[in-house]
């Protein structure tokens, strides 16, 4: 009788083992910059750590479209045949903090890290 208790708890137990092993693992955040959007990253060199942002969205008020970015931007990728603009404004009227051509990147830039509000596309740099 004390054989068949621990035999059914080893295969109640395997059983149990099977199912975990099966479960799927957590999925990781996709922060590719994908052609066609302007990405934005929270962090400078791209780091993919923390936040980032992709759109296409024409012009954007950060502070109510992406908050996460909102003056915490420091890398920007235009993955975009036009140019791409960042303003210090939420209006996009305080000037612009940096301009990116089609194609073009931008690591970090000092005087504009932590200080965009809002976006333009396909603009003229």
């Amino acid at each position: 009788m004390l054989s068949k208790k621990i035999t059914a708890s080893l295969v109640g137990m395997s059983a149990v083992v099977g199912v975990l092993a099966m479960a799927p693992s957590a999925q990781a955040v996709d922060r590719t910059c994908y052609d066609g959007n302007f990405c934005i990253y929270k962090d400078r060199d791209f780091s993919t750590d923390n936040s980032m942002y992709r759109t296409k969205i024409e012009s954007a008020r950060w502070d109510l479209d992406m908050s996460s970015v909102y003056e915490n931007d420091s890398s920007w990728r235009n993955r975009r045949a036009k140019g791409s603009r960042t303003f210090g404004g939420r209006w996009m009227t305080l000037g612009t903090e940096i301009c990116i051509i089609g194609g073009g990147q931008v690591n970090y830039y000092w005087d504009a890290n932590d200080d965009g509000a809002s976006h333009r596309l396909n603009e003229s740099c």
